[in-house]
C-alpha cells in the first residue's frame, strides 16, 4: 500500500517526494516525469539519479519514435522493453480534468505488480500537481464520460502508428462506437476527418522519406492543439474525450465524447486550418499543406447510430468540402450520400493518374494571321490509361472540378509549363507565351495568385510567360471573389485572357468590367463564317469591338482556307485551329515550329 502523499508547496517538492517514495520501493528505480506545457508540448522536468538524464532523454525520443508517449497519453500506459537497457513503463499522470504528463520508470526485471504500484504513484502525483496547478482549471466542463480503457492493458503493446505514433484506425473507432453509445442528449458524440489535399504531390516531388517527414509535422501540431486548454474550453470537454487517430494514408481522425455544443464543430476545423497556415520547413524549404476537414455528430440516439455510419457521413462531408475548392470543412447534411458509382470510379481514376503520373500535356499553335509567325501556344491536359486508351477532357475534367481535384490537377500542370519553358529557354528558343486555362473551382480560392505565383517562383519563371485563360461562366459563380483574384493576378503580371467569348449573354458586359487583356473567340463562330451572313457581321462586329478597345483576339478552330481568308482580311491579329496546326506533344511541337529548319 502507498500512504498518501504530504502537501507540497512547489513542483519540485513534489517531484522530489515521488522520486523519494520510489526509491524507497525499488532502490535501483530510475525516474523521468515529462509534464505538459501550455502548447501541449512535453518536456522532462526532473531526473532521479540526475546523472542518468542524457540516458533517458535519449529513452524518450526514441518512445516518441516508436509511438508509445501517444499510446501512453492515449491509453494511459504503455509497457516497452528493450535487450540492452532493461525495462521501461510509461505512466500517465492524470486527472479526470486533464492529462498532465508522463512518468518513465525503469528498472531491471520490472513485472507485476510493480507496474500496478508505480502507476498508483504516478496518480497520487497527479493529483497534488492538480492542487499546486489549480488555477489552470477555471473553465467548466460536463460531466465525465465514463468510456473503458482501450485496450485493456495485458502486458503488449498496444498498437499504434508507427511513424506518427498516433493510435491506429480499429481504436480510433472503437474509442467511437463508445463515446456514441455513451451519449445521451444533450450529450452527442461527434468525429471529424481530416485529409491532406494532393499529398501524393508531395511524395512525387520531394519523396516518400520527405513525404512521412512531413505527415509527423503535420501530426504533432494537430494533436498539440487537440491537447490545448483552448480547444477543450471551446468545446467544453475534457482531454480524455478527445481522440486523435492516423485513419488512412494521409487522412486522420478526431473523435469527440460527451459533447454538448456541437456548434462549436465549426470552430475547431476553423482553428485547426489556422494552426498549419504556416507551413513546415523540409530542407529548408517552407512547404505549405491544407487540409480538407468533413464533420459530422450524433443527435443523442446513441443506440441507432453506428461508429461505421458516423465515420460514412463524416466522410461524405470531406469529399464535399473537396468540392467546394479543398482547405475547407464541410458538415454533413442528410441525404448527400454518394450514390453515383460511376462518379466516384472517375474520381479514383483521377487520383490514381496523379499519384502514378499519367497526364500529359500537349500544346496547339498559335500564328499571327498577318505574318504566318508562331504567336505562342495553347496547352491542353490529355490522359491515358494503360489497354483503356485515351480519355477525353470532356469526360474526366467535370469529374475533377465537382470533386476538387482540377486544383492540384491544374497546379500539376502549371509546374509542368513552367519547366518546359525552362527546357526551350535553354535550347536559345525565343520566348513566346503559353496560356493555360484556369477553372471556375480554382478562381474561388482567395489564394490563388500567391499558389501560382509559388510554383513559378520555385521554378524560375516570369508570371508574363503565362496567359491565363477563363471563362465568363467561372467568373458568375463567385463574382466578387473572382475578380480579386484578377485583379491580383493582373498586378502580378499575369495576362487574363477571357475564353470561349461570344456565347455567354454576357460577353459585352465582360470586356468593359472584366481585367483582360485579351480574348478567344469562340470556334461556333469560325465555324459558320462561309455559309452565315450574320455570323459574318457578328465576328466582324466583335474584332472592330475589341481592336477599338485595345484588346487583341484569338480566333480558335479555323479549319479551312476560306475561314483564314475572312479574319486575316478582317485584321483578327492571331488564329488558332486544325489548318495550322494541331496538339501535339512538346518534342514534335519543338521540332516542327521550334528549330531553326521550322523557321
Amino acid at each position: 500500500m502507498i500512504g498518501r502523499l504530504p502537501a507540497c508547496c512547489s513542483l519540485s517538492e513534489l517531484l522530489g517526494i515521488v522520486s523519494h517514495a520510489a526509491q524507497l520501493l525499488l532502490p535501483s528505480l530510475r525516474l523521468a516525469v515529462l509534464l505538459r506545457q501550455p502548447d501541449a508540448a512535453l518536456e522532462i522536468v526532473y531526473c532521479n539519479p540526475p546523472t542518468d538524464e542524457p540516458m533517458l532523454r535519449v529513452q524518450v525520443e526514441r518512445l516518441i519514435d516508436q509511438g508509445q508517449i501517444a499510446q501512453a497519453l492515449t491509453h494511459g500506459f504503455s509497457w516497452s522493453q528493450t535487450p540492452t537497457a532493461g525495462q521501461w513503463l510509461l505512466s500517465q499522470i492524470a486527472t479526470q480534468r486533464r492529462i498532465h504528463g508522463l512518468i518513465l520508470w525503469s528498472v531491471p526485471g520490472l513485472v507485476p505488480p510493480w507496474q500496478q504500484i508505480l502507476g498508483t504513484l504516478a496518480d497520487l502525483t497527479a493529483l497534488g500537481l492538480e492542487w499546486l496547478m489549480g488555477d489552470a482549471q477555471a473553465m467548466r466542463v460536463p460531466p465525465r464520460v465514463h468510456l473503458p480503457l482501450i485496450p485493456a492493458f495485458d502486458g503488449a503493446i498496444p498498437a499504434a502508428d508507427q511513424l506518427t505514433g498516433l493510435a491506429h484506425r480499429v481504436y480510433f473507432l472503437r474509442f467511437l462506437q463508445q463515446a456514441i453509445l455513451s451519449s445521451a442528449p444533450p450529450c452527442s458524440a461527434a468525429i471529424l476527418l481530416l485529409d491532406i489535399d494532393g499529398f501524393q504531390r508531395v511524395n512525387q516531388e520531394l519523396g516518400y522519406e520527405a513525404g512521412d517527414c512531413l505527415l509527423c509535422e503535420l501530426a504533432l501540431p494537430l494533436n498539440g492543439a487537440l491537447r490545448s486548454q483552448r480547444v477543450q474550453a471551446q468545446l467544453r470537454v475534457m482531454e480524455h474525450n478527445i481522440y486523435f487517430a492516423r485513419t488512412g494514408a494521409d487522412e486522420f481522425g478526431i473523435a469527440i465524447a460527451g459533447l454538448t455544443l456541437t456548434e462549436r464543430l465549426e470552430e475547431l476545423a476553423a482553428y485547426l486550418h489556422s494552426h498549419i497556415a504556416e507551413g513546415f520547413l523540409y530542407q529548408g524549404s517552407r512547404i505549405h499543406l491544407s487540409i480538407s476537414i468533413g464533420i459530422a455528430a450524433t443527435v443523442g440516439a446513441g443506440e441507432t447510430t453506428h461508429a461505421h455510419t458516423l465515420l460514412g457521413q463524416a466522410d461524405t462531408s470531406l469529399k464535399r468540402a473537396k468540392q467546394l475548392g479543398r482547405d475547407r470543412y464541410a458538415l454533413y447534411e442528410p441525404g448527400r450520400e454518394e450514390t453515383a458509382t460511376a462518379h466516384l470510379r472517375a474520381e479514383s481514376l483521377l487520383q490514381e493518374a496523379l499519384r502514378q503520373d499519367l497526364f500529359s500535356l500537349v500544346f496547339q499553335p498559335q500564328f499571327d494571321l498577318s505574318t504566318d509567325r508562331l504567336a505562342g501556344a495553347e496547352v491542353l491536359l490529355r490522359l491515358a490509361l494503360g489497354d483503356t486508351g485515351a480519355i477525353p477532357p470532356s469526360s474526366f475534367i467535370p469529374v475533377a472540378e465537382s470533386t476538387g481535384q482540377i486544383i492540384e490537377i491544374s497546379q500539376w500542370m502549371i509546374r509542368r509549363v513552367c519547366r518546359q519553358l525552362c527546357a526551350w529557354d535553354a535550347l536559345g528558343v525565343a520566348a513566346f507565351p503559353l496560356s493555360v486555362k484556369i477553372s471556375a473551382v480554382e478562381l474561388s480560392q482567395p489564394q490563388l495568385t500567391e499558389q501560382i505565383l509559388a510554383i513559378l517562383g520555385a521554378e524560375g519563371i516570369a508570371p508574363h510567360r503565362l496567359h491565363l485563360e477563363i471563362t465568363e461562366t467561372a467568373i458568375a459563380q463567385q463574382e466578387s471573389q473572382v475578380l480579386a483574384n484578377l485583379k491580383a493576378l493582373r498586378t502580378a503580371g499575369f495576362a487574363i485572357w477571357i475564353d470561349d467569348f461570344g456565347i455567354s449573354y454576357s460577353s459585352l458586359k465582360s470586356i468593359k468590367r472584366y481585367p483582360a487583356h485579351g480574348i478567344n473567340l469562340d470556334r461556333e463562330f469560325i465555324q459558320d463564317l462561309e455559309r452565315d451572313l450574320a455570323t459574318r457581321v457578328i465576328t466582324r462586329s466583335i474584332l472592330e469591338l475589341a481592336t477599338a478597345l485595345g484588346y487583341p483576339v484569338v480566333a480558335e478552330g479555323i479549319e479551312d482556307v476560306g475561314q483564314y481568308g475572312l479574319l486575316r482580311d478582317w485584321g483578327c491579329p492571331i488564329g488558332q485551329g486544325y489548318l495550322l496546326g494541331r496538339p501535339i506533344d512538346a518534342l514534335e511541337f519543338q521540332q516542327c515550329y521550334l528549330t531553326p529548319a521550322a523557321k
